[in-house]
């Protein structure tokens, strides 16, 4: 809806959406009443987690693929499974839903103040700074040193831990100008991953250098504005469908991956390649 629609439009859809989400409340307390679902009034805080993060992936992956159809029926899910979740807790004594909506709004126009207060207008990056500075005052205990770079939930796949973490630390400055220093860093660390390569170095200092280019690609993804999570997704995908690729054409002439040469494959994934599949 436009800022410039009718105040009546505004109205009409603000109640259709208070409206829908009541629905999706009154739903959950339902099933969770004596009289509903014995497995949904057995659902906890502490079992609901893996549904959470399941529904979340799935999210994440109606997204890359830009299906929308998928992306509505999947953040449905989340958007239930989320009102399930704070109804569990609010049983539980973790806090009301009235609690937690006002504490996220509260916070968030505390975070703002370049929209709710006095602040000077922002650019993005501007905003990101403000916003990790006044995240800092809030979380970091008084007679501690404060840490730009925060925490990171321990489950977070390690790319976008690597994402958020190279983003923090640019906000505060820490980093070059633009992404050919971070280009330049990447060929370094590449660099130093083939000379321990053919070194024969033991497995745990690869295992350093590798993490060293694997963060500095995540580190470009940051200056490109590209999710690494979804880029590699995609691109594994890709892979996977070449690689169907592969295996049916071998299978056509009777063979397999096993009993074929490398060069037979190699061709055949150029064959795949110039067919489109991507």
């Amino acid at each position: 809806m436009s800022p410039d629609s009718p105040p009546h439009a505004k109205e009409a859809r603000i109640r259709a959406v208070h409206g829908a989400l009541e629905r999706v409340l009154t739903l959950a307390r339902v099933l969770r009443d004596p009289g509903g679902c014995p497995w949904d009034r057995e659902q906890t805080v502490e079992t609901l987690t893996p549904y959470l993060q399941e529904e979340t992936f799935e999210v994440v992956e109606a997204v890359g693929a830009g299906n929308r159809e998928a992306f509505r029926e999947e953040l449905g899910d989340l958007l239930f499974l989320v009102a399930f979740l704070a109804l569990a807790g609010e049983e539980t004594g973790w806090g009301t839903i009235e609690d937690m909506a006002n504490a996220v709004v509260d916070k968030l126009v505390r975070r703002h103040p370049h929209v709710f207060g006095t602040g000077p207008e922002l650019e993005a990056d501007g905003a990101l700074r403000q916003w990790e500075e006044i995240k800092r005052a809030e979380k970091d205990p008084e007679g501690t040193v404060p840490s730009a770079l925060g925490r990171r939930p321990a489950g977070l796949p390690a790319l976008t831990t690597a994402f958020r973490i190279s983003e923090k630390a640019g906000a505060v400055g820490f980093e070059w100008p633009d992404v050919t220093g971070a280009l330049d860093k990447l060929e370094e660390e590449v660099g130093e991953l083939r000379r321990e390569v053919d070194a024969g170095a033991p497995r745990d200092e690869l295992e350093n250098e590798l993490g060293d280019v694997l963060y500095s690609l995540v580190n470009i993804a940051r200056y490109l504005k590209v999710d690494p999570e979804r880029s590699l997704r995609t691109t594994t995908a890709k892979f996977i469908r070449r690689f169907r690729y592969i295996e049916e054409e071998l299978h056509r002439r009777g063979k397999t991956p096993e009993t074929s040469s490398l060069q037979e494959m190699d061709a055949l994934w150029e064959e795949a390649k110039e067919k489109g599949i991507a």
